[in-house]
């Protein structure tokens, strides 16, 4: 069994070998220069010293980082994205790839086959094989997503910028409504309950807070998943009045969400959900307004 560093350097050994066989570029010295480095990275991944508590030498992530930079800087038809499925063993879990926020259906349906393809390779852990001959199919497959998934991205944002639909929401998102609708109707038995449900179906995470005797959804903005840290970064308060706790059968005003930073200071509220709703149809609507909120502000609020 190798260790985790072993394993970065027999995947930057076998990419090594996959742009040898399958990179593009009217120079071909490009190619020999890239598939050059990712050797010598692999070469001293297991070898050169760990310090200062690295989890892979200074050396081999050099020599990654010129790597990386050579391939941003020219097409091969293989992303640098690629790098990040390469260090996971050692720097941690595989990157993500984010939902491109497309307003065209066609355009999503293209995001969501590529998403579908991408996890299909991740489930079947093809990736942590012992057989070099499936890590090296693994990283093939990732290499034609990823670079396919790029390739989509620049024409989403040609397309999301058109005027005809510059503004509008996520065609992923209002997929999701149904679903949405489904969960809330389900959950209970407060209304806060429902709302939960229905960002769940979003796959935000939400939990229910209470301060000073006025309860709200509680919602990070970096969507983690630990109600803790939520608290101690930019987040989202959503409650209806000055409540998220009621039988649903007593929510008479529409969820509001309102925007604090990490200490608790209020920032600017976001929107009011439509009144005059269903229940399960209004937490439906407020789980769309935040989803759509967070994919475009986000990233505009890390966690200090």
């Amino acid at each position: 069994m190798i260790n985790n560093t072993e394993n970065v350097g027999r995947r930057l050994a076998l990419l090594a070998g996959i742009v040898q066989d399958r990179a593009h570029h009217p120079q071909p010295h490009l190619i020999d220069r890239l598939a050059g480095l990712l050797k010598s990275a692999a070469a001293t991944a297991a070898v050169a010293p760990l310090e200062d508590g690295r989890r892979v030498p200074a050396i081999t992530l050099d020599t990654i980082q010129e790597a990386s930079d050579l391939m941003e800087a020219h097409d091969f038809h293989i992303p640098a994205s690629i790098l990040g499925y390469v260090l996971a063993p050692a720097l941690g879990d595989v990157p993500p790839m984010k939902a491109l926020n497309a307003v065209s259906e066609q355009l999503a349906r293209q995001d969501f086959e590529l998403q579908k393809r991408r996890n299909t390779v991740l489930h079947g852990d093809r990736l942590n094989s012992d057989d070099d001959e499936t890590v090296a199919w693994a990283l093939r497959a990732l290499v034609t997503i990823l670079y396919k998934h790029e390739r989509l991205a620049a024409a989403v944002a040609v397309d999301n910028d058109r005027p005809c639909n510059r503004g509008l929401t996520p065609f992923h998102l209002i997929a999701l409504q149904q679903q949405a609708k489904k969960a809330a109707a389900k959950a209970g038995p407060t209304d806060g309950a429902k709302l939960i449900a229905a960002l769940g179906a979003y796959y935000i995470p939400a939990f229910l807070a209470e301060d000073s005797g006025v309860s709200y959804v509680l919602v990070g903005v970096d969507q983690t998943a630990d109600e803790s840290e939520a608290h101690t970064g930019p987040k989202v308060f959503l409650h209806s009045g000055e409540n998220a706790n009621r039988a649903p059968a007593d929510h008479d005003q529409p969820w509001t969400a309102a925007l604090y930073d990490g200490g608790g200071e209020y920032v600017t509220e976001l929107f009011t959900a439509q009144a005059g709703l269903p229940i399960e149809a209004e937490c439906a609507h407020a789980a769309l307004c935040l989803a759509a909120w967070l994919a475009d502000h986000a990233d505009r609020y890390p966690r200090v």
